[in-house]
């Protein structure tokens, strides 16, 4: 996955290179069988019961799988109540990150010109209750002709190759044609053309199949805050500001070792550490504060319950370019040069690796040997004065409160002001941010994160620099984009030469750093803590947390 010069790896090879998890988690994974059920650890053997509590300071927007997109929503609490087509292995490192099926009983059969997916659907999936009827391949074409044509879906993008979507869009057509029930557990997808990502994104959440009846009794507004799927869990109580409860699913096919979950919401970080440490809390959701890492990792007793791994994603400064003077390109590459990565780090307590490139490690197309911008105040200076602002300007720098995002935000007002940009602060809730953030006219520059879906550039193009996703509830808060990134987007995903297809998004990269839409700050590090009650803990490679393969002690 990791692209050096001429060297590819796998996402596999970067995983076995880089993952760290503690010795309490290592080896409690999943074992073979339908179940995916985790194998005993250190910790004690799996046994049925009990509930476990995850903290968050954010609260989801919406559980609506064709609308999320935010951590806690998106690689959260949906992926325990939905399911799509396919998943990653549930199994911890290199292991969890092979694709594998879900509700489909086998791999899609694809055709020799690899247009075609043929996808045979288990027998006996069950929507939990209180639906409790059979899944079947009509309400997989229904899930996704919802989703594409939803105003605030914000991925559709990766599956307007499918045949008739983009006239579905348009409201010319009825149905999209290329996306057929065949019978009752046959789905055939038929793409206009060859596309090595499409695979990757059936195990996106934006496919995970709904029922058309609850959508209706609940309207597609209102269906976010009342989700129901086929996954492992299904919510019973969303308390705004409090809670989200899940339960197990009685209809779900596999093991399941708990009763169910608690997503304790609106926790500041320090505060759910005390509580873990109180056994109130038994898994961090947002990460150990950076404050308490040195001092838990000395504690004998708990350093064993702290799991880290990097993760391949991107915390980056937006400017969105319908405020002035963020449209200019010169004063993107000034501040580019202004902010001080290393700092930021620092900040972290070590827990990030600055960036300067569009792609993590771990995602094709990163450039080992390269590096747009650095840490150069007097370069950005000139850069701004070139720009026409010789003693500065003055704008508005936008965070969300969860910790450790205000430290950064003051960092980089600091970096600026050296530079002569005068910045005042606004900090705002996680899910008030994320809502702004997304139209057009309201903040005009802060933090964003964004973590890998797939291992493919595609899901780092798409979202954060095409024209597709500068809409409302879209993650391209810079609201950049540029018709040569849209031809070769077209261009590259129409490839079917993999090293070609690599290359051509490294062209991507190398334009969209010379535009400078965001500044790339670093690359985080997952470092999470589980409470003594939690058996089976392990870091997935993709969701982070797979709460199906804990159990409580």
């Amino acid at each position: 996955m990791n692209r050096r010069a001429l060297t590819v790896l796998t996402l596999t090879g970067l995983l076995v290179a880089v993952l760290a998890v503690s010795a309490a988690a290592t080896g409690c994974g999943s074992s073979g069988g339908s179940g995916g059920g985790a194998t005993p650890s250190a910790a004690g053997s799996p046994k049925m019961g009990g509930t476990l509590t995850l903290s968050y300071q954010s609260e989801p927007e919406t559980l609506d799988p064709a609308i999320a997109w935010n951590v806690i929503d998106y690689g959260g609490i949906e992926h325990c109540i939905y399911e799509s087509f396919f998943r990653y292995a549930p199994k911890p490192g290199a292991a969890g990150a092979e694709i594998v099926p879900a509700i489909a009983a086998a791999m899609p059969e694809i055709s020799p010109d690899g247009r075609t997916f043929t996808i045979t659907l288990k027998q006996g999936v069950m929507f939990a209750p209180p639906v409790n009827r059979e899944v079947t391949a009509e309400d997989f074409k229904y899930t996704f002709e919802r989703m594409m044509r939803l105003p605030r879906a914000p991925a559709t993008y990766f599956y307007t190759g499918v045949v008739g979507a983009e006239e579905y869009q348009a409201k010319k057509a009825a149905h999209i044609s290329g996306f057929e029930a065949v019978d009752t557990y046959t789905v055939r997808i038929t793409l206009k053309s060859p596309d090595l990502s499409f695979l990757k994104a059936l195990t996106m959440e934006f496919t995970d199949v709904v029922p058309r009846e609850w959508v209706e009794k609940w309207g597609d507004k209102d269906f976010g805050r009342h989700p129901l799927g086929t996954g492992p869990f299904y919510m019973t109580e969303w308390t705004p500001g409090r809670q989200v409860v899940l339960k197990r699913n009685p209809n779900y096919r596999d093991t399941v070792w708990l009763d169910g979950l608690t997503y304790a919401l609106s926790f500041p970080p320090e505060t759910a550490y005390l509580k873990l440490q109180r056994g109130e809390v038994d898994l961090l959701g947002d990460n150990l504060p950076p404050a308490e890492i040195p001092r838990t990792m000395a504690d004998p007793e708990w350093k064993r319950n702290v799991a880290t791994q990097p993760k391949v994603a991107v915390m980056y400064f937006f400017m969105n370019v319908n405020f002035k003077p963020f449209d200019d390109v010169k004063v993107r590459r000034a501040l580019s040069w202004a902010i001080n990565r290393d700092k930021l780090v620092k900040l972290l307590a070590g827990q990030a690796q600055p960036l300067y490139q569009v792609y993590p490690p771990g995602m094709p197309g990163h450039q080992a040997d390269k590096k747009w911008y650095g840490y150069d105040p007097a370069k950005a200076k000139q850069l701004l004065a070139e720009a026409g602002y010789p003693d500065g300007f003055t704008t508005m720098l936008y965070t969300d409160n969860v910790d450790p995002d205000p430290k950064l935000t003051q960092s980089i007002q600091n970096d600026l002001k050296a530079i002569g940009v005068k910045s005042s602060i606004k900090s705002m809730s996680n899910d008030a941010y994320y809502t702004l953030g997304s139209t057009p006219t309201k903040l005009s520059a802060g933090l964003s994160v964004w973590y890998m879906d797939f291992p493919d550039p595609a899901d780092w193009i798409v979202p954060l620099f095409s024209k597709s996703n500068t809409v409302q509830g879209g993650m391209d808060w810079s609201f950049w984009w540029d018709p040569k990134v849209e031809t070769m987007l077209v261009e590259a995903q129409n490839m079917t030469d993999a090293p070609a297809r690599t290359a051509k998004y490294e062209e991507m990269q190398a334009y969209i750093m010379e535009q400078a839409p965001y500044v790339t700050l670093y690359s985080p590090i997952t470092t999470t803590m589980f409470s003594k009650n939690v058996g089976g803990f392990y870091l997935h490679a993709v969701y982070d947390f797979d709460p199906q393969n804990y159990w409580r002690q």
